[in-house]
């Protein structure tokens, strides 16, 4: 059941209201009410109906495997840096043999062995320390330029494996999507800024990313703007179709039109969410007040997101 022109999809397209698609839910698709609605909805109530955005399932899909894999490579790098068994065994050979040349008076060059006694070091193990200190002192210029450029390589995974440990601990459980249908608005934020719209002037995109919903939001450069917010009712980051939102849009249709009860059987409907969060992105200060003011201009919405891609 197609209801818009297919587009590639590399192609974006603008968003268009989404309130056009009324006729056609009302008209083809039929609705049932169930005790767990699912399609990433977390909360059911009277008056408001929230659906979770997609950065957990982008987090477990992307962001989560490359940090992973960056601490494993890291710790393959740092295994295999310094001198391998063979490679210590072979230096206490040589060191050996330069003890019996000693011992029967022979003479020889102790600079053949000057390496392999400092790799080894006084107990036949080598440390890094005894490593680094060989190689830098005794051995050949392409050993050396190896060696420092295993260095670098070590150290540059370290940091980007840090650094995205860190943004990943710290990246906080992002806020809801809520629409509220006794005022009929929908509003979220986001990292402290406000975005909000009535429900009839709110815009919509179907990617394979998802449902793209557009609210004005504030914005620095511009005071307010249009923002772009994904939503996944499948939960998956990737190939979704418009038959994966049918669903969701047919429950957000008949909770703004008809309550809770054309979405759920119960009372009241709510979600746990993820506990893999060390932080949550907490609702800004004076937020009603900013969302009145963003509701006395969001009657432009329409018109920029159809003049604008976002």
């Amino acid at each position: 059941m197609r209801r818009g022109k297919f587009k590639p999809f590399w192609k974006l397209e603008h968003a268009r209201p989404f309130n056009e698609l009324r006729t056609w839910f009302s008209e083809k698709v039929t609705l049932d009410a169930y005790q767990d609605p699912l399609n990433s909805i977390m909360y059911v109530d009277d008056n408001f109906l929230s659906i979770s955005t997609p950065y957990n399932n982008f987090r477990l899909a992307f962001f989560i495997p490359w940090v992973v894999a960056f601490w494993i490579l890291l710790f393959l790098m740092v295994s295999d840096f310094g001198p391998n068994t063979g490679e210590i065994s072979s230096a206490n050979a040589m060191v050996q043999a330069k003890r019996e040349l000693d011992i029967r008076g022979e003479s020889y060059d102790p600079r053949d062995y000057v390496y392999y006694e400092m790799l080894v070091g006084d107990d036949g193990k080598s440390s890094l320390g005894e490593y680094l200190n060989a190689v830098s002192k005794y051995g050949g210029k392409l050993y050396i330029k190896r060696v420092y450029t295993d260095i670098v390589i070590i150290c540059v995974l370290f940091v980007i494996s840090l650094t995205s440990t860190l943004a990943l601990l710290r990246f906080p459980r992002m806020a809801d999507i809520y629409f509220d249908r006794r005022r009929r608005i929908v509003y979220t934020w986001r990292l402290g800024k406000v975005a909000a719209c009535h429900f009839d002037n709110l815009g919509f995109r179907e990617t394979a990313n998802g449902l793209n919903l557009l609210l004005m939001s504030e914005n620095k450069k511009r005071q307010y703007w249009p923002a772009n917010f994904t939503v996944q009712p499948t939960g998956r980051p990737h190939l979704n179709t418009e038959n994966d939102n049918t669903e969701f849009i047919a429950q957000v249709f008949a909770f703004m039109d008809k309550g809770k009860k054309a979405v759920i059987t119960g009372e009241r409907f709510e979600r746990a969410y993820p506990k893999s969060y060390l932080f949550v992105d907490k609702k800004p200060d004076n937020f009603d007040y900013r969302v009145e003011e963003i509701l006395k201009r969001d009657s432009e919405l329409p018109a920029l997101y159809a003049k604008h891609l976002f």
